[in-house]
């Protein structure tokens, strides 16, 4: 009977995954919610309480990100990230993924690589190199530079799961940001190698006969770009905005302090912790936005990131109370077989990040339910943090994502494909090296910064 028992919430956890994978994350949402109600009215488990601080930072995040956007200053960056592209033709290899690595640190989003796809595939191509050795790989880097981004909810969710230990955003971030930028240009080298060159690609030497394609030429100039009068200043206060969070982060003297009573009726000193300043920072920085650059609300909702924050928190909702209510069923068994496999081997922790990114295909969401989970266990902050790499495997279909056939689609020699089985197109390759590079330089890292 109890094997049934467990079979039946095994099922109730894979099937919202399973139709999630088919549908569409919105089908991912609402079938957690299914999930949950029999979990909790029928099988009568507790409900675990939905990561409400990490929903507060993925919202304040995204209306900074969309009134930059709104105001142009987006298109701005990317005009500034299109000059270093066109600078160095024949290092496109690296200086893309480089680039895209770069402003999605800056940013906090990996959507600005949509403005650069077709920079990127206009200057590989008239450099005669196989686009699809950058777009592939801009594509896994756009992810797993969120890592390294002290704007980015998977980070402050992260912090905000493991400050209770000492954790700091300081520590993350040094980290993350090395070992991303050391996973980012080894794929990247790796990758300016693989595939035929365009003059040994039949299918590429098909398509020029068939005239699918023209010629290489030399790439265009510039496009000159019409930006609202305010573009640069919208970029300029949200950057502001960055550093006075990594500041604050990296200084905690800097931070507000407070008398926080204690049960004893005692009082001790308590610091406002980061987790709170960051989402009120980057709601600031919104404000600010829309009152220099004269931006209207209208304007702002209308951004595509704001499609893409709500679904963000959307499955912070769902998907971490669905596994939570779960866990709180087992959590001595799940706990001791987070034991047994870090027992073997600590990098296994990484291996479960992969596969349950892969599921989910959200970085925040498989942080917020796999990172308690490891605590409990008694797995280090310091791994944990080296490890975050593997969580660009929600690249793993990364063919049926926006970014991946927006780089199919731009590709008009054919070298960036989808794959026959979905994961095995263009984008395998380089999200396998770049967490496995990833991983590898974190946890050499983290033993000396924890």
């Amino acid at each position: 009977m109890y094997a049934l028992y467990v079979i039946v919430q095994i099922l109730l956890f894979l099937i919202p995954l399973a139709l999630g994978a088919k549908y569409g994350p919105m089908a991912l949402i609402g079938m957690s919610g299914v999930s949950v109600f029999i979990l909790v009215e029928f099988m009568r488990l507790r409900p675990a309480s939905p990561p409400l601080t990490a929903i507060f930072i993925v919202l304040a995040v995204i209306s900074a990100s969309a009134a930059m956007s709104a105001a142009g200053g987006m298109d701005y960056l990317v005009g500034i990230a299109e000059k270093a592209l066109r600078a160095h033709p024949t290092q496109i290899p690296v200086v893309g993924p480089l680039v895209v690595w770069l402003f999605t640190v800056l940013s906090g989003t990996g959507n600005i690589a949509f403005a650069l796809i077709p920079i990127m595939y206009e200057v590989s191509y008239a450099a005669k190199i196989r686009p699809e050795r950058i777009l592939s790989t801009a594509t896994t880097v756009s992810q797993l530079a969120l890592l390294a981004s002290p704007v980015a909810a998977v980070t402050y969710i992260f912090l905000t799961l493991t400050e209770g230990t000492g954790n700091t955003l300081g520590k993350i971030l040094l980290v993350t940001v090395p070992s991303t930028l050391i996973a980012t240009i080894l794929t990247s080298l790796l990758m300016s190698r693989w595939g035929k060159n365009l003059d040994d690609d039949p299918e590429y030497q098909r398509r020029l006969a068939a005239g699918e394609v023209e010629p290489p030429r030399p790439a265009g100039e510039e496009v000159d770009r019409e930006l609202p009068p305010r573009a640069a200043w919208s970029a300029y206060i949200f950057l502001v905005g960055v550093i006075i969070g990594v500041v604050l982060g990296l200084f905690q003297s800097l931070r507000p302090h407070y008398e926080k009573s204690l049960s004893d009726g005692t009082f001790e000193e308590a610091t406002v912790s980061m987790t709170f300043l960051i989402p009120i920072i980057m709601f600031a920085v919104a404000g600010l936005i829309m009152i220099v650059c004269k931006i209207k609300t209208k304007r702002v909702l209308e951004e595509d990131i704001i499609g893409t924050g709500l679904i963000a928190a959307l499955l912070l909702t769902t998907v971490p109370v669905l596994a939570g209510t779960i866990f709180n069923d087992h959590t001595d068994e799940i706990v001791s077989f987070v034991n047994s496999a870090i027992g073997l081997s600590v990098v296994l922790f990484a291996f479960i990040l992969f596969a349950l990114t892969a599921l989910i295909q959200s970085q925040s969401a498989t942080v917020a339910i796999i990172v308690p989970a490891a605590l409990t266990a008694g797995l280090g902050v310091g791994p944990m943090a080296g490890m975050l790499g593997a969580t660009v495997g929600n690249n793993v279909l990364a063919s049926m994502s926006g970014l991946g056939q927006a780089c199919i689609l731009t590709d008009k020699t054919g070298s960036t494909k989808q794959g026959s089985f979905l994961i095995n197109g263009s984008f395998l390759v380089p999200m396998l090296l770049c967490a496995v590079f990833s991983v590898a330089a974190g946890l050499l890292i983290q033993a000396v910064v924890y």
